[in-house]
């Protein structure tokens, strides 16, 4: 089952595998820094609402630091790596393997547009409260670590996500970050695994038009700017639970594999949408590899913007 879902999908690299090349990248990430020049007032409004420091990768910090484009070209190379090992093993491991992968994307992704303080993280950003009942598992968001980055990259350029602390919306004509009144981990930063695996990424996106449809920024780099970010990353998190129950709870897996119960079906039907989410998606060219090719895409045809509903830029 694992591996029919994620063995075809090796398509959605083709466009980023010149980049794993460091004279197609550098041109690639001047141009990003290019393209996000505009917003460096959204991005010191979000440091300000976060109380953290995230800068633009900008031309003078590459030509200080010129190792960090090599370590971005690693981290993709890594990723296409583990992800080709990944489609060649059993589906005993194939999740630790596609985890790792989706790991070293996030980071390319991220690290290719900005830079925080400390450079690098210690963490995956995300933890797991293990059980030999996959009732009782729970994941718990960190407020460090690259998973928090990813989200600080997501919001930065205009995705209202169930797993921020922040909204960006638009207020008197520029974007300003908002408390998110739906974030969904609960006051101790927990998801429960059953309420991870029910929750819907489409009603999120209805219940943001239905209570913020004037305030939302467009994405037009996106495919879809709400609903399917957050599916995503739902699928990321979902990967990371079934990675770490094949790493550290073998015979749970086993028998998750197996679907000897609804629960358990019900999580291995889940697990494998979620890999099959990390690259072309169920959908062709809707997956979370997909989603990044386009916003690279778009920078590279000088079309990436953030636009108000009415068409025109935000500031």
């Amino acid at each position: 089952m694992w591996l029919s879902s994620i063995e075809e999908t090796g398509e959605a690299w083709f466009s980023l595998e010149p980049l794993t090349l460091l004279y197609p990248y550098k041109s690639v990430q001047k141009k990003i820094t290019d393209a996000f020049f505009p917003y460096l007032e959204i991005l010191k409004r979000y440091s300000e609402s976060t109380k953290q420091t995230i800068q633009l990768l900008s031309d003078e910090y590459v030509q200080k630091q010129p190792d960090v484009i090599e370590q971005n070209v690693a981290l993709l190379k890594n990723a296409i790596e583990l992800w080709k090992t990944a489609t060649k093993v059993s589906d005993a491991i194939a999740p630790i393997l596609l985890h790792y992968s989706w790991h070293c994307f996030n980071s390319f992704f991220v690290y290719s547009i900005f830079r925080w303080e400390p450079r690098h993280t210690k963490s995956h950003g995300v933890k797991i409260v293990l059980s030999d009942e996959l009732k009782e598992i729970e994941i718990q968001i960190l407020e460090t670590g690259l998973f928090k980055r990813l989200i600080d990259t997501f919001t930065i350029i205009g995705t209202p996500l169930v797993f921020s602390r922040f909204l960006p919306l638009i207020k008197n004509e520029k974007i300003e970050f908002m408390p998110n009144d739906n974030y969904l981990p609960d006051q101790n930063n927990r998801i429960p695994l059953k309420q991870l695996l029910d929750y819907d990424a489409v009603g999120y996106e209805k219940t943001m038009y239905a209570s913020r449809k004037d305030e939302l920024i467009t994405c037009p780099f996106l495919a879809n700017s709400i609903y399917l970010p957050n599916q995503l990353i739902q699928a990321y998190l979902i990967l990371f639970v079934a990675s770490s129950i094949a790493r550290y709870r073998p015979v749970l897996w086993h028998s998750i594999l197996v679907g000897r119960d609804e629960e358990e079906s019900t999580f291995a039907l889940k697990s494998s949408q979620a890999a099959l989410d990390y690259t072309l998606g169920q959908h062709r060219d809707l997956g979370f590899v997909s989603q990044v090719t386009r916003i690279l895409r778009s920078v590279e045809e000088g079309t990436f913007m953030l636009k108000k509903r009415n068409g025109s830029q935000v500031k």
